[in-house]
């Protein structure tokens, strides 16, 4: 259910100016987004990334990009320290 949550929220974010801030303080929301991104961190060394699973974490970077761009959420995100959390896609090989 979760996934196809991601994929819908995905999908349509470009047509809810608001949807970065309904996401930031929907309780839960931020945690289970970086619950989809630590969960693919095993297979990123060595790459064993399948594509069902690139799609699902895309979908959740694709809604935290929605957040940390919008004005009213940026300085949120930036001080939650949530960037962190995305340093080991930027290691891979």
């Amino acid at each position: 259910q979760r996934e196809g949550v991601l994929l819908e929220l995905s999908k349509k974010r470009e047509s809810f100016p608001d949807l970065a801030p309904i996401l930031w303080h929907t309780v839960g929301t931020v945690a289970a987004l970086l619950q989809e991104i630590v969960s693919i961190y095993p297979l990123l060394t060595p790459p064993t990334l399948t594509a069902h699973a690139s799609n699902r974490v895309c979908n959740a970077l694709a809604l935290l990009q929605c957040v940390a761009s919008h004005p009213d959420t940026r300085g949120l995100f930036l001080n939650a320290h949530v960037p962190l959390y995305l340093y080991p896609f930027l290691n891979t090989q």
